[in-house]
């Protein structure tokens, strides 16, 4: 995503309740079948899901024309990681069902999960037209529109959802994070306060408000943001990522750099780890460290802001003015300010 740190979605398939059906349509089933299916479900609310795919497998097994069976093992599938079995499932489960939309929606949960957007969203509009008056649905959208980084179309869904749900706190925090896409700063601080304000717990709005005030640089009170953030999840890499940049801008360069390198530990694919610890090679003037770093981050993540800026200034700091200038003018082109100034300074 675009920020000047590591804003973030709150990940709605955590908060998006996944149906877990109890009997709904199982009632013709024998009672073989249902006695698998509810102790599938029963380790399914323990939390046991590779036991509790192992009792849906019978429940199949018994009745291969079972949708409810299907679905649940879907679910579990998700929990577990396996999203190719978690489609299969619920499309099976649509198969024998075709008005299933609780498999429907979670499919495109699944979907969504293994990467397969437009499937998600094909199947999320369908339920927009069913389901018109329910905030989960729009909310889901809304998040497959901003993986997909189509922040104009995921508007429209978050708003809706709010209307429909004043106090979904999910949708404040996504709204926000559409809103600080957009450059549409005081709405996302707004968006992100009234999630505080509805859900003091929410790790994600105090990491995402944080990114408000390191624009302001205002360092003190993002650093007080990002400790509530870590307090409430320790070992998340994008906060530590976060929290180690706003140390290095108030002179702790050193103190930074370890809590870049735990989070780079923790997510060795962290795009934005590896842009911080390029800042810190800058910093230091360490330039053709900084140059490595800053070029991993742009192969590892798509969009990190100011990555064009910082290999900019790698460029120029390893005296080389053209390509530096280059890196500049596609800063500017994005709508960096901080290219400005450089450009006027070493490139006309």
């Amino acid at each position: 995503m675009k920020h000047t740190l590591h804003i973030h979605l709150v990940n709605y398939f955590l908060w998006v309740v996944i149906y877990i059906t109890t009997i709904g349509c199982s009632s013709t089933r024998d009672d073989e079948t249902l006695r698998f299916f509810r102790l599938g479900n029963i380790e399914m609310k323990k939390g046991n899901d590779v036991e509790a795919i192992r009792y849906y497998n019978e429940a199949v097994r018994l009745d291969p024309t079972y949708p409810d069976a299907y679905n649940n093992r879907g679910i579990a599938y998700i929990k577990y990681g396996d999203y190719q079995k978690a489609i299969a499932d619920f499309s099976n489960a649509l198969r024998f069902a075709p008005d299933y939309h609780e498999a429907l929606f979670n499919r495109a949960q699944a979907y969504d999960k293994a990467g397969q957007l437009d499937n998600s969203l094909a199947d999320l509009n369908k339920l927009s037209e069913v389901y018109k008056d329910s905030a989960k649905v729009f909310l889901s959208r809304g998040g497959v529109w901003a993986a997909k980084n189509d922040f104009v179309k995921a508007m429209p869904d978050y708003n809706r959802a709010i209307q429909l749900s004043p106090n979904l706190t999910e949708a404040y925090v996504n709204r926000g994070v559409v809103n600080y896409n957009l450059q549409y700063f005081a709405e996302a601080e707004s968006d992100f306060k009234k999630a505080i304000e509805l859900d003091n717990k929410q790790d994600f709005a105090y990491n995402n408000l944080a990114q408000i005030y390191i624009r302001k640089q205002d360092y003190k009170q993002a650093n007080e943001l990002l400790e509530k953030a870590i307090t409430l999840s320790p070992h998340q890499p994008y906060y530590l990522n976060n929290i180690g940049f706003v140390k290095m801008q108030t002179g702790h360069i050193e103190e930074g750099l370890t809590d870049i390198k735990k989070s780079i530990q923790t997510d060795p694919n962290n795009g934005w780890a590896y842009r911080n610890l390029g800042v810190y090679y800058l910093l230091t003037k360490k330039y053709a460290d900084a140059l490595i770093n800053l070029q991993k981050a742009q192969k590892l993540a798509g969009g990190v802001e100011l990555i064009h800026f910082y290999i900019g200034q790698a460029y120029n700091g390893l005296g080389n003015k053209e390509e530096a200038c280059k890196e500049w003018r596609l800063s500017k082109d994005l709508g960096d300010k901080e290219s400005e100034s450089v450009l006027k300074e070493y490139c006309i």
